[in-house]
């Protein structure tokens, strides 16, 4: 289903929404982590001595050195992050949601929706953020912000963040081994947010989730299949993807981020 006066109404008539934002999102905020071109030119000597062409492999890549691994992530939350300017559409979702009760749970790392303005106690951070910090010792010490680390090494007076309860190095809070710590704050938050709202009308804004955010697909499609009255409003999957059960309670669009939300903001039919 494409009614967009429809989703409208759904989304008009909701007590609650719910946006999930995952890879295909970040893609759209200027973030692609597993096909980007311009990588191995960017990041030369990262791309040739450990021979990786992406942001998702380097990540991935056990690099010789704390400081060597710094220096790298400093250059990316500094180009994707810091000097991240909020899209057109990331605006229109911003006031599509305006006054609303809403929440959001993301596998997006890059602080978007923080940046654009978005409550920060209505975020859950899925795989964290990178634009903080935790232990590598693999004990919870707490996350930090890294922000004054990234601007030290792009200054190029880069020094290695220690844990200030162990001195252990730092690293960038996200899931890059089983040291990861999700933020349990803001996932307590999100939890009592679906039990406050089950039996309300409810609407789940799906926008730019794929396998490599399950978790951010399946239980969502489960809730909606669970409660009568949540819909689903999907921007990546076909109505013929979405389940028989959900249907008549379901719109799946099948088309670009930016184009679903300008039709729903617009309330275009």
């Amino acid at each position: 289903m494409k009614d967009f006066k429809q989703i409208q109404k759904w989304l008009a008539e909701a007590d609650a929404v719910i946006v999930t934002a995952g890879n295909g999102f970040a893609q759209m905020e200027g973030l692609d982590m597993f096909e980007d071109a311009a990588f191995p030119i960017e990041y030369q000597a990262v791309s040739k001595k450990y021979h990786i062409k992406t942001i998702a492999d380097a990540l991935d890549k056990n690099f010789d050195s704390w400081d060597e691994k710094w220096q790298f992530w400093s250059q990316l939350i500094n180009e994707y992050s810091v000097e991240y300017e909020p899209s057109k559409a990331m605006k229109q979702l911003k006031e599509l949601l305006n006054g609303k009760n809403y929440f959001i749970a993301t596998s997006a790392f890059g602080h978007f929706f923080e940046t654009a303005g978005f409550e920060q106690e209505k975020i859950f951070d899925v795989f964290g953020d990178w634009t903080r910090m935790q232990c590598s010792s693999g004990l919870n010490h707490g996350t930090y912000s890294d922000l004054s680390v990234v601007k030290r090494y792009i200054n190029g007076q880069g020094e290695i963040p220690r844990c200030e309860d162990c001195d252990s190095p730092m690293e960038i809070h996200m899931p890059l081994n089983a040291h990861f710590f999700p933020d349990e704050d803001a996932n307590t938050r999100f939890r009592w947010f679906l039990t406050r709202n089950q039996t309300k009308k409810v609407v789940v804004l799906e926008l730019g989730v794929d396998p490599t955010s399950p978790q951010l697909l399946d239980p969502m499609v489960k809730l909606v299949e669970q409660f009568k009255d949540w819909h689903y409003v999907a921007a990546d999957l076909s109505q013929d993807e979405l389940p028989d059960n959900i249907q008549k309670r379901s719109a799946g669009l099948g088309m670009a981020l930016p184009e679903v939300i300008e039709k729903i903001s617009k309330n275009e039919g």
